[in-house]
């Protein structure tokens, strides 16, 4: 993909550096508003309405992506402060933690996409793909099943990776007091907590299908429509431009065409022995 052809979306992203209040005024009250739909939620779900995790879980996909993926590359600021709202944010949804190993594995990922160095395709997921797809698509959406073996397993790779990229002790003990907080003044029910867990993998892993697998041999990753997104879909420029933030992704996914969808792409990791993750090489 040639510069031109992300043009829209660098001329947005510069409008929003130049006016960057708007930028975090949206984000916030996106991002609060999700966070009271989790809220509302639970308060559905304690009175009974079991299925609110279906809810709650897209929301808490949503909110994630705002703020602790845009926090991983300090899309927010493009300061060492999103690293903060990133963890305040995981601790919120009492995910505390997990945010600073994702953001070091993430980075990898995108210094090393689609390579044998990239820890969200490793070896084992691949053979474990070929050979036994449906297993691994279960797999996939179970909460954390894959990421503790990503981080007993991944070899210490850091070149082109920012040096800021390794976790940090101080946030993770601020991400583990704010959810302490969380749990102590809300007592969310620890169904509802691990119920929306489940649902959040399961809506990773989906969106995972669509942005880095297909049946094209010269892809590296696709551009997707996805519920609540919020431009994570936006997945070829994101590749190209990963400072971009989340709402100049989501105004530019207005512009393009889209390559697949969520039951596409459900579709293909079932019932198309075509349907291949993109590799390099």
């Amino acid at each position: 993909m040639s510069s031109f052809e992300f043009n829209k979306e660098r001329k947005l992203e510069q409008f929003f550096r130049s006016n960057k209040w708007l930028l975090l005024l949206v984000t916030i009250i996106v991002s609060g508003l999700l966070y009271l739909g989790i809220y509302w939620s639970m308060l559905l779900f304690d009175q009974g309405n079991y299925w609110a995790i279906l809810i709650s879980g897209l929301l808490g996909h949503s909110f994630f992506v705002i703020l602790m993926h845009d926090g991983a590359h300090q899309s927010l600021t493009r300061t060492k402060w999103d690293h903060v709202i990133m963890n305040v944010s995981a601790g919120l949804i009492i995910l505390p933690v997990y945010t600073e190993l994702f953001k070091k594995y993430h980075l990898l990922h995108h210094a090393h996409t689609n390579t044998d160095k990239d820890p969200l395709w490793n070896g084992f997921k691949e053979r474990l793909f070929n050979e036994r797809r449906v297993l691994y698509a279960i797999l996939q959406c179970i909460p954390f099943a894959f990421n503790f073996y990503v981080v007993l397993q991944s070899k210490k790779e850091t070149s082109k990776v920012k040096s800021n990229a390794a976790p940090n002790v101080y946030l993770i003990l601020l991400s583990l007091l704010v959810a302490g907080c969380v749990i102590y003044f809300a007592q969310p029910n620890v169904w509802f907590v691990l119920g929306s867990f489940l649902v959040m993998t399961t809506l990773g892993a989906i969106r995972y299908w669509g942005e880095h697998m297909g049946t094209s041999k010269s892809k590296e990753s696709n551009t997707h429509w996805f519920p609540l997104g919020m431009g994570i879909g936006n997945h070829e420029v994101h590749h190209h431009q990963p400072d971009y933030s989340w709402l100049t992704l989501t105004i530019g996914l207005l512009y393009r065409k889209m390559d697949t969808n969520p039951l596409k792409s459900i579709k293909g990791i079932f019932f198309d022995r075509n349907f291949r993750h993109y590799k390099k090489g």
